[in-house]
């Protein structure tokens, strides 16, 4: 006999983030060499059971510059109306790996449902809004809109790890209220050692944050605004006596795409703080007074 029970327990999640993807084009190409779907089952004598494998792809834009964003894995069934079940696999650097599981009726227009998710979008749940684009001589191209809600969850959130400071021991400790999901800018004030640091991230409930200037008011700024696919994958610099203090004389910031700085004389015990593959730099902590005393970060998995 099945023993089937409800079991009360504390939430996994107590807060929920937004998903709000505009500009999406699914390429629905059943005909021709660039095919992307292919029929595996004829349709039955009664006139329903046809069945199609599908392998759509989805770019950020429907132009010939456009960037490939996902694709769309899974299947479609003659049901009376064409059925669809896939998973829309995200590959662009920023999603990638995480999914979005859908279901719904046809492909060029309506709604589809999100019935689930993975990764960045774990337990996702909302609708993705069709709308026809263009007639192809091999397909069709349709507009996705994504409107779903993701639920925060709780080792998720707190999966932030606290590494260093590099410096000497002056200044005040400085540091974060609320834990940081992903760097937005840094700014970095220097002449001959780092006077400051100052940087905005957004935080695990979506909402933005700045944190600093930490140091004092001298030297020139640099501000390095992050793309949305960048990400902080090293910070290196140097560690001098200035004025019978132990600070931070120069830094640098490497990227998955570039590499800024660096800044200050850096010409002192050099430091360096790198991360593993699949982790990134999400926001920093200092020690600071007149000048930056000490640095360190804070590292995610991505």
């Amino acid at each position: 006999m099945a023993n089937l029970q409800v079991t009360p327990s504390a939430a996994a999640f107590a807060e929920w983030n937004e998903l709000n993807l505009q500009g999406l084009y699914l390429y629905h190409t059943p005909l021709g060499t660039e095919a992307n779907q292919a029929q595996v089952i004829d349709t039955a004598p009664i006139g329903i059971g046809a069945t199609v494998v599908n392998n759509w792809a989805v770019y950020d834009g429907a132009g010939p510059d456009a960037t490939l964003v996902a694709r769309a894995q899974g299947l479609h069934i003659q049901a009376g109306n064409w059925v669809n079940s896939f998973s829309l696999v995200f590959e662009n650097e920023r999603f990638s790996g995480s999914t979005l599981e859908v279901m719904g009726i046809t492909v060029e227009t309506g709604e589809w449902a999100v019935v689930g998710g993975t990764g960045q979008f774990a337990m996702a749940n909302g609708v993705i809004s069709k709308k026809f684009h263009e007639q192809r001589s091999d397909g069709n191209i349709i507009e996705l809109s994504v409107r779903a809600f993701c639920p925060v969850l709780k080792e998720t959130r707190y999966a932030v790890t606290k590494i260093g400071p590099w410096g000497g021991m002056g200044g005040s400790p400085m540091d974060l209220t609320e834990a940081s999901k992903r760097l937005e800018s840094i700014t970095v004030c220097s002449g001959m050692v780092v006077d400051s640091i100052a940087f905005s991230y957004v935080d695990f409930s979506g909402q933005k944050r700045s944190a600093g200037p930490w140091g004092g008011s001298g030297g020139n700024p640099e501000t390095i605004q992050l793309a949305e696919s960048e990400v902080v994958t090293e910070v290196s610099g140097t560690v001098g006596n200035f004025y019978d203090n132990t600070v931070i004389t120069s830094i640098k910031f490497v990227t998955n795409l570039q590499t800024y700085g660096p800044w200050g004389d850096g010409q002192d015990a050099p430091f360096t703080i790198p991360v593993q593959p699949g982790s990134g730099i999400v926001g920093f902590f200092a020690r600071a007074g007149d000048c930056l005393d000490a640095i360190g970060v804070y590292v995610r998995p991505l």
